[in-house]
């Protein structure tokens, strides 16, 4: 053996080398388990004696020729004969032989494979191979699935008639009552155990262990385990597999070690997908009340913009006009001038305040659809409709970005005029890109906003300035949200304030 390759022990099957006088030189560690010889036994042997056919001398014949001439042969041969195991027994084999030359010698590598076993190897694979197809096909249905438990009762009759285990069962998790509850089953399992029982968290049962570890447990016979429910199960062996937090699939046999490796592997990938799929259906479920809270919260916002709308603002239309009036019949001395004054200016914050709830009402849902928008000049004319002054403005870039025009307008007028409002009449405002090419910003060289009231100065209602409403940054938030987009404010080169927006989606020349 030493004068052959090491490699012989690594091969799958029984290997024997054989020289041209068909001898045999050496055997790997296979031998042993398939003939009943250690390859010790079989070296110095002649092959002919090992292998034969009984009924047919043509495979036996042209064994021989192999033997006896191998070196012309560059292609491996194989013949179907038997072998005799070391007990006497005949087992059919497949032989393939194989030439090749040793310290100038020509030897023959014959290779030895158990025809049974062969068979039974490919049939297992064939098996595996429409088992793993059929699960795609199962995979494929479930997640057309809206239903928990018909995807539970999916989950069971793939068992039974893809995996052929016909007992089992789901059991979903209550948390209401801390308790894993049956829900589906197929019906030998019906007809085998009756009533099926729940696992509460209080009672001790391998499916709870299993529920609350998320490790599935094989117990190949239940009767020696400790922590079965009901030691009177007529269940002996049992595969319990983890839904997550949904609950358990247990699969069951009516006598002991009734699961193969085979069977856990499939098993266990096939639970992982109806864990996958429950997952999916709470989130769509989760979704739809999202969806119906939003539709509820919208109703609401726009009963309050109605209530704004209507029944606020016309009170305060009559109200201006009636002291319009009161101004006209009225020859008033000017400090009785100066209290009209005040009521004038309380009036017109009331419609400012109405303006901004309307609008900030308005800027809370999401947006459907964006447009190329030139940045540069949808700022130039934001800035012609606000109350500007003597201030200047300048856009330093003309980026492209995907946005709804008109709710970007909303928070770049808000902005423009709360620069305007913080840093006088004479402030100067720009907009432009950011450098790392993410999105945008607007800046100001007025007094900036402290540090310690950036992380409130979006907030409903936060105003430093005594006529403001307190809605102006709030809307630029919320647009900014509404978008996507991330909204933040830092100090500018010229130690105003600067408003930058991230995350924003570049628009294209061809848009």
């Amino acid at each position: 053996m030493n004068r052959f390759p090491s490699a012989l022990d690594g091969l799958p099957d029984a290997v024997v080398i054989v020289d041209t006088n068909g001898v045999i030189r050496a055997g790997n560690d296979r031998i042993e388990p398939l003939l009943g010889y250690s390859p010790e036994e079989l070296e110095g042997d002649d092959i002919e004696t090992l292998l034969y056919d009984p009924d047919d001398g043509a495979a036996g014949a042209e064994l021989h020729r192999y033997v006896a001439d191998p070196e012309p042969r560059s292609m491996a041969a194989s013949i179907d004969l038997a072998v005799r195991r070391k007990d006497g027994t005949e087992l059919p084999v497949t032989v393939s032989l194989g030439p090749f030359e040793q310290d100038g010698e020509a030897h023959l590598v014959v290779t030895i494979v158990d025809v049974e076993a062969a068979r039974a190897e490919q049939a297992k694979l064939h098996r595996r191979t429409e088992t793993l197809e059929a699960l795609h096909e199962a995979t494929q249905d479930l997640l057309k699935t809206t239903d928990r438990e018909v995807a539970a009762r999916a989950a069971v009759e793939y068992i039974e008639d893809v995996l052929g285990h016909p007992i089992a069962a789901v059991w979903l998790y209550d948390e209401s009552a801390a308790r894993l509850e049956p829900v589906v089953w197929t019906d030998p399992a019906d007809d085998l155990i009756g009533d099926h029982p729940t696992f509460p968290a209080s009672e001790q049962s391998i499916s709870w262990t299993v529920f609350e570890s998320g490790e599935p447990e094989y117990v190949a016979d239940t009767r020696e385990d400790p922590d079965r429910y009901n030691p009177n199960s007529p269940i002996r062996s049992e595969l319990i597999l983890p839904l997550g937090r949904y609950g358990v699939i247990n699969v069951g046999a009516a006598e002991p070690n009734a699961f193969d490796d085979s069977d856990l592997a499939i098993a266990r990938l096939w639970a992982a997908t109806v864990t996958m799929v429950l997952v999916r259906i709470e989130r769509e479920r989760q979704l739809r009340e999202r969806e119906s809270d939003i539709a509820r919260e919208r109703d609401r916002l726009e009963e309050f913009a109605s209530l704004v709308s209507h029944d606020l603002r016309n009170p305060l239309n009559v109200a201006a006009g009636n002291l319009e009036l009161l101004r006209e019949r009225l020859d008033v001395e000017r400090r009785e001038q100066s209290e009209l004054d005040a009521v004038s200016r309380s009036l017109d914050r009331m419609h400012a305040l109405i303006d901004d709830m309307l609008t900030l009402a308005k800027q809370g849902s999401a947006i459907d659809e964006t447009e190329p928008v030139s940045l540069a000049a949808l700022a130039e004319e934001c800035w012609e409709n606000v109350d500007t002054a003597d201030a200047t403005f300048a856009a330093v870039d003309d980026v492209r970005i995907r946005a709804d025009r008109s709710r970007l307008r909303q928070a770049l007028e808000n902005l423009f005029a709360n620069a305007v409002a913080h840093g006088g009449t004479d402030v100067r405002v720009e907009v432009g890109a950011l450098d790392d090419g993410t999105g945008f910003y607007v800046a100001d060289d007025g007094p900036g906003i402290s540090a310690d009231l950036r992380d409130d100065v979006f907030d409903a209602g936060m105003s430093t300035e005594p006529d403001g409403t307190g809605f102006g940054l709030k809307i630029v938030a919320e647009v900014a949200d509404a978008h996507g987009w991330e909204l933040s404010v830092t100090d500018a080169d010229g130690g105003g304030a600067r408003f930058e927006f991230r995350g924003v989606d570049p628009a294209g020349v061809a848009d």
